[in-house]
């Protein structure tokens, strides 16, 4: 096939029915626009039945597709990149295996990357927040479209830590090779890490249109990532946002302690709303960390942080 226009990237390990769900999601997108879209897998897996499922579902589909299994399995972000590196499209969008691909998205998506111009390197499309059972939960969309210079982009990014979710960013491929792919030392942070990086040089277009499901799931609130270790891997992100130089500190340490305040807030929340209170209070605990406690008050979490610590509180 020709170069293709997108190349959706998706890293994998032992979840050969997610992945499954996530290529069917694809497949039937991207129907119309099949030949234009390429998909990468990078697979982890023990066993091969996930690089089965990849053959049965792409080997007659119009598109283009690799398949690697890594021997031994790639950590979590080595695997992300490594399905980058596999791509060769002009643009890639990663998607994880829990992830999906909203019906009929595939033109509107391809005809945006098209008309956008050459100087601009990172779109953000809207998407469904779902559940594991793929039942919407809400949207998360644009008004309309428009272009976030780099410091309103960071500002975007930075105050609020659900601006973006991964599958919805699709950057060119050249901006991905000239920025470095996702660090491995940053952990659970290297998506919004990356994003730093990216919004900070380039600025990002706001596409009003839904292309994407991003799931949420209920055994997530037991995953550890709302720790001591995660605060401050994410002051690390912050720190590399001061220094890009795109805005003054003040406003980044001042954006920090919102995106801190709903980081906590929102681990909170996914144990108040499974009843598990005792959770809910350690996870509250991390307002006591030393360097939360220097970022300040968020002004704007505030009454939420007041509102869980009661909740949290009740027998």
């Amino acid at each position: 096939m020709a170069s293709p226009v997108l190349s959706l990237t998706m890293p994998t390990r032992n979840r050969p029915e997610l992945l499954e769900r996530a290529l069917r999601s694809v497949v039937t997108a991207m129907a119309s626009v099949a030949e234009q879209v390429e998909i990468t897998v990078s697979d982890g897996s023990d066993a091969d039945t996930s690089g089965h499922a990849v053959k049965r579902l792409l080997d007659e589909w119009p598109g283009g597709y690799r398949y690697v299994r890594n021997r031994p399995a790639l950590p979590l972000v080595e695997n992300m990149n490594r399905a980058a590196e596999l791509a060769t499209g002009e643009w890639v969008q990663q998607l994880d295996d829990d992830d999906l691909m909203l019906p009929g998205c595939g033109q509107s998506m391809i005809d945006g990357l098209r008309r956008t111009p050459p100087h601009e390197q990172v779109l953000v499309f809207g998407a469904h927040i779902v559940d594991g059972d793929g039942a919407k939960r809400r949207e998360q969309t644009f008004e309309r479209e428009q272009y976030l210079s780099p410091s309103e982009a960071l500002r975007r990014l930075l105050r609020n830590s659900s601006f973006v979710r991964e599958p919805m960013v699709i950057v060119r491929r050249a901006a991905l090779v000239d920025t470095g792919l996702f660090e491995p030392e940053v952990g659970d942070a290297a998506d919004t890490a990356m994003w730093v990086r990216l919004f900070s040089r380039y600025g990002v277009r706001c596409m009003p249109v839904s292309t994407c499901a991003y799931t949420i799931h209920e055994a997530a609130a037991t995953t550890g990532m709302w720790n001591p270790g995660t605060i401050e891997t994410l002051g690390r992100v912050f720190d590399q946002a001061v220094d890009t130089g795109v805005v003054p500190e003040r406003e980044v340490r001042r954006w920090q302690a919102d995106f801190i305040n709903q980081f906590i807030l929102a681990g909170a929340y996914r144990r108040l709303r499974v009843r598990r209170r005792a959770e809910a209070r350690d996870v509250l605990q991390l307002f006591r960390l030393p360097a939360v406690r220097a970022l300040g008050p968020s002004p704007k979490w505030l009454p939420v942080r007041l509102a869980f610590t009661a909740a949290a509180a009740i027998p």
